[in-house]
């Protein structure tokens, strides 16, 4: 099972989040498997400036879930500098508030929940 890390970019309000090219096609923060070297932390950073050109601070792991026969670590991240911009991975990067989340959302909406109660 491969490891997958992505990191939950929180600005001020609102949640980071791309609109992926390629299956699972829904909406989900930036991340990506891990490089063998690479802890889970920095593959979130690298991950989360890849696909959206933004720098974050990884905070707290608050979820882990399997899909896709991938093992799936989910951090609170804080937003640090950058301007959007897409990848090739994704069709749309936006920031969107917690009560008007896109659909279809992976994971599911009360992890993003509790990455919001975790920098409150």
């Amino acid at each position: 099972m491969k490891n997958v890390a992505m990191g939950i970019v929180i600005k001020e309000d609102q949640v980071l989040l791309v609109n992926r090219r390629l299956p699972p096609k829904l909406w989900s923060p930036p991340g990506g498997f891990a490089d063998d070297d690479e802890l889970p932390e920095q593959t979130v950073q690298r991950e989360v400036w890849e696909e959206t050109g933004i720098r974050c601070k990884v905070l707290k792991k608050i979820h882990e879930f399997v899909s896709y026969q991938a093992q799936i670590s989910v951090y609170v991240c804080e937003y640090i500098s950058g301007e959007l911009r897409c990848s090739f991975e994704s069709i749309d990067v936006d920031w969107f508030p917690l009560d008007n989340l896109p659909d279809p959302i992976s994971p599911d909406s009360s992890i993003f929940q509790k990455a919001f109660a975790v920098l409150k």
